[in-house]
């Protein structure tokens, strides 16, 4: 794996467990809302399979990867996406991902 590619992969598991943790952290004052506590669970997933970045999905994020504070953004809003817009699994984040890159202004 490159050293850029890996970069990737450390970013979006950072940026994915420090999501899980405030979705946590929203699950504790809304108690009665289970969306967050769900969407705990599937970033706790999600971060676990970062590793598994395969070089298609590297080539769609590689453009865009660090490339400018659009990135930071993209991938905060893309972990905040998961379990409130059908993303549940690594490919769909991804996915949803290169989407929110490439229509930055949606």
């Amino acid at each position: 794996m490159n050293n850029d590619k890996q970069s990737c992969v450390d970013n979006l598991y950072g940026n994915i467990t420090r999501t899980k943790t405030w979705r946590r952290g929203l699950q504790a004052r809304y108690r009665d809302d289970n969306r967050n506590g769900k969407a705990a669970e599937t970033l706790e997933r999600l971060a676990a399979e970062t590793n598994d970045l395969t070089p298609e999905q590297w080539d769609g994020l590689k453009p865009y990867f660090n490339k400018s504070g659009a990135w930071d953004n993209a991938v905060s809003l893309a972990s905040r996406d998961v379990e409130f817009r059908n993303v549940r699994t690594f490919p769909a984040y991804v996915n949803n991902l290169i989407c929110i890159l490439q229509n930055p202004a949606n």
